[in-house]
Formats: structure tokens, sequence, C-alpha cells
């Protein structure tokens, strides 16, 4: 199963892309910044070497053909997801260890963020769209700040305890206060943005605390925080095995350097989910 194949534009002859291709050319008659290209098929690509603002045009006037209040055209929304597979088949592989059926989740909200996406209002139509689907399924799978913004008991209610994540080192000197601050800041920022999710951040504060109860050497692996001692710690807590928190961890320390280092589009997205590098993977 994929996302293509639940959305039904994994074959681009098959009744749905060959319909939406057919009426392609009626659109682009009513609609001059489809001109662009001459087959929708070419839609993928040419964002490669077009102008952002082209490029952003071109998917913004598919979805207002397509929503309730353009011309209310699904076969419009058949066309924009196919051009949005490869960003949201990205989404459904980061997501996959979160549940079975992941793909038709993701298929499910990438049709649901591309029918209702505000054409006349917003802009960075790809980011924005892909960037609502991964909320929506996070939200719908309870995990991280989106979760909590829709469940309305998270939402009021209020912390009573701060939790002191600083944990001594072996010499028994507590880390920098400043440093800490980022490091939270950073966490929640990058939680906020759907970076990592909230699990993902606690795995990471329960690796850590662990690797410096076992005083792992700062050397090692991902400064110390892939050592068995600790990986083996948070799998007993966490009901999984050492090999899988090792894993979950390395992602996120990627995602998070990542994050950190700034490679961030206008949206506040991963370089991973542009326009320009949707168009170059499937």
């Amino acid at each position: 199963m994929s996302v293509a194949i639940v959305l039904g534009v994994d074959d681009v002859d098959g009744p749905a892309m060959a319909e939406a291709r057919q009426r392609w050319f009626g659109w682009v008659e009513e609609e001059p910044a489809l001109s662009v290209v001459d087959d929708l098929l070419e839609l993928r690509d040419w964002p490669r070497t077009a102008e952002p603002a082209a490029s952003d045009l071109a998917l913004r006037t598919l979805a207002k053909v397509g929503s309730e209040s353009g011309g209310n055209d699904l076969a419009a929304i058949t066309a924009l997801t196919w051009a949005l597979v490869p960003g949201a088949a990205m989404i459904a592989h980061d997501l996959q260890d979160l549940v079975a059926n992941i793909d038709e989740l993701v298929a499910s909200h990438l049709w649901t963020s591309a029918r209702t996406f505000e054409w006349d209002r917003r802009r960075s139509t790809a980011s924005s769209i892909l960037r609502d689907t991964r909320r929506a399924v996070l939200a719908e799978l309870g995990v991280g700040e989106w979760a909590r913004r829709q469940d309305r008991t998270w939402a009021q209610t209020n912390c009573v305890e701060v939790v002191d994540l600083r944990q001594p080192h072996a010499d028994g000197v507590i880390g920098d206060d400043n440093s800490l601050t980022e490091l939270h800041d950073l966490l929640a920022e990058a939680a906020h943005a759907g970076v990592i999710a909230a699990a993902d951040r606690q795995l990471l504060i329960d690796l850590a605390v662990a690797a410096d109860r076992a005083m792992a050497p700062t050397h090692r692996g991902r400064s110390g925080l892939m050592v068995t001692a600790a990986s083996e710690e948070v799998a007993d807590h966490w009901g999984m095995s050492a090999r899988s928190v090792r894993r979950h961890a390395s992602r996120s320390i990627d995602r998070l350097a990542a994050f950190a280092a700034g490679i961030r589009d206008d949206d506040g997205l991963s370089m991973t989910t542009r326009p320009d590098f949707l168009a170059m993977g499937a």
C-alpha cells in the first residue's frame, strides 16, 4: 500500500488521473496560470526550474478550481494531490512507526487539506497543504502539540509542577542554565513545528538522563546517548527493544540537528518538505 495507491493516482493511465489529464486542457483555457506546462504530468518536474512564485500560483490555482468556493471540480483535487504525493509519501514514511495504516491516514488528510485549502488567503501552497496534512494526522493519532490543541481537556489543563531536567554530571556539576534553556526551547519549538513528536522529545530526555546516570563517555556515539546501558534502561521503561530506542533517538537527533541549523523555508518547515525538493522524489 502507498499514499498514491490509496488516492488512486498511482497509475497515470488509471481512471482518476485520466480524467484529470483530460480536464487539464479546459482548466488551462480558463486559468492562464496553468498554461506553464502542456500536460498535467509535467507539473511535478516543472518546479525544479520554475520561479517559486509561478510554481506556487499554479498549485494554488488547482486548489481554487477544486475548492467549493472556486470551480468545485474534484478532478482538480486529484491533480493537486498527485502533484503533492512525493511530499505526502515522506510524511507517511516519517510517521510509519505510529500506526500500521499510516498511508490511508496521510492520503485521507492530504485530500481534505487540499480540498479545504484557503487559496484566496494563503500562499506556499505545497508546504501549507503538507503541513496541514501532517498536523491532522498527528492530531488524529493523539500525538504531539496538535493533538493537545484539538483535545479540549488538554487545552484547559494547566501545568502545576515543573520538572527540573538538569541532571548532575559525573563530577556533580549541573549543566549550564543557558544551555539548558536553549535545549528546552529547541525541543519545544521542534515539537511545535512537527519536526519531532512529543513522544520523541520525551524519549530523548529519558535517554539523556539514563546516559548521564551511566556516566557514558561523551566521545561515544551521539555524545554517549547510544551506549548500551542507556538504551537498555530506556527500552525497559518504554517497552521496546534497545535497538528501536537507538533508531528512534538517532532519527530525532538528525531532525533536530537540521532544524537547529536553520534548514527551514519561510513557513518554518524542513527542507525535505519544500516544493522544489518534493518535485525530485516520489
